[in-house]
């Protein structure tokens, strides 16, 4: 039997926290998944990693008596997102991304899609759940202090 998407994620998954820097050396990213496990946009020349996002938090989960089983966490640090989007010419047709960039350089590291793309009619704007990073765009902390 072939593994899912959601099952290789909570398989790399793990108490480590990996962090990933732009090419400026600045931090940007920090998750319990490494980079490569994650996801990959497979209908998309970019093939930019997927990595989920943890929802805002609310009054409600903030004094939440129950702790929740959680497989992945990843948070994206320092990184600034463009205020409008921009459109993307794919095979598809177009999409509307939302880049985020490095907080020092302005350099682009990944981006959000907007909902219109996604079978969620109820749903509007940029979609805050999933973030694409753009392969060779991110450093493993590990590798920028080897060199």
């Amino acid at each position: 039997p072939r593994t899912t998407s959601a099952e290789k994620l909570s398989l790399a998954a793990s108490d480590t926290v990996y962090t990933y820097h732009c090419h400026c050396t600045h931090l940007l990213l920090a998750t319990t998944t490494p980079l490569p496990a994650l996801p990959v946009r497979q209908n998309s020349l970019d093939k930019a990693h997927i990595m989920p996002l943890p929802p805002a938090p609310t009054a409600h989960t903030r004094f939440s008596q129950e702790p929740k089983a959680v497989n992945h966490y990843g948070l994206l640090l320092s990184t600034a997102l463009d205020g409008s989007a921009e459109m993307m010419q794919t095979d598809d047709g177009y999409e509307k991304r939302y880049l985020q960039r490095c907080g020092r350089c302005n350099v682009p590291v990944g981006y959000h899609l907007d909902w219109l793309q996604f079978e969620q009619k109820e749903k509007s704007g940029r979609r805050e759940d999933l973030v694409y990073l753009f392969p060779g765009g991110l450093v493993s902390t590990s590798e920028m202090v080897m060199g």
